[in-house]
């Protein structure tokens, strides 16, 4: 794995997003992490660099296209280039039985976990499509092949971001671009509630748990391709 490469880390003020930037800033990567919680990711930002990591805070709603613009450009005027890998790993998980689910919040589901995806992508193509290689790790859910009562607009959105993932694979992989589908199961993190977390801890994964496949699906070789990977708790799904 080449070391001093910049990653864009979006979704990364906690849970998996966190993990996988400090295990990134550990082997040598220049770590951009990326969310709506200015205050919070400021903070564990900051926890990175304080251990020796390159870590950087940029504020940004995937789901506005002037964010993810403010963004990139960010992380050019730091870097002199753009990311050579993207981990979209920014979405929300609201479960609501249908007659409880709203327009809006079945909108901004879609808004966050698909065109958040769409517009962080199309940012960094560019400069991927340039150097002729890069990295785009779609981070969706296992959700995203299986359905579950209450996930309308959750399945609805990690089913089209799944989609989304295989067709842009197939449109840059000439280019020397790598697109990647990681669907876990349940990982404990501020997704699931104090309660779920407290009552199903030992049947879940850990972030750091993702955060190490991250690590292990970036080391492969250029010429070698993860086009998905699922992983789920060793006692199945909850």
């Amino acid at each position: 794995m080449e070391e001093n490469q910049i990653v864009w880390i979006t979704g990364a003020s906690s849970g998996i997003g966190l993990a996988c930037a400090k295990a990134l800033a550990a082997i040598g990567m220049r770590v951009v992490m990326s969310s709506r919680n200015r205050t919070e990711l400021i903070r564990v930002a900051g926890e990175i660099r304080g251990t020796g990591g390159d870590a950087r805070a940029v504020q940004c709603d995937v789901s506005i296209e002037e964010d993810v613009v403010w963004a990139i450009k960010s992380i050019v005027k730091a870097y002199g280039e753009g990311p050579d890998i993207l981990i979209n790993n920014a979405g929300i998980s609201p479960y609501h039985d249908i007659e409880d689910m709203t327009p809006e919040i079945f909108d901004k589901v879609i808004a966050t976990n698909i065109t958040g995806n769409f517009l962080c992508a199309k940012a960094v193509l560019p400069e991927m499509i340039r150097k002729g290689k890069g990295t785009i790790i779609q981070m969706l859910s296992i959700a995203s092949t299986k359905a579950f009562a209450g996930g309308t607009a959750y399945g609805a959105s990690k089913f089209g971001a799944l989609g989304f993932t295989n067709a842009l694979r197939e449109e840059v992989r000439s280019k020397g671009i790598k697109v990647v589908a990681v669907m876990p199961g349940a990982v404990e993190t501020p997704a699931w509630d104090i309660e779920e977390r407290e009552e199903y801890r030992d049947e879940m994964m850990q972030p750091e748990d993702i955060a190490q496949a991250i690590v292990a699906i970036l080391d492969q070789p250029q010429r070698t391709m993860v086009e998905e990977i699922v992983l789920r708790p060793i006692l199945g799904d909850l």
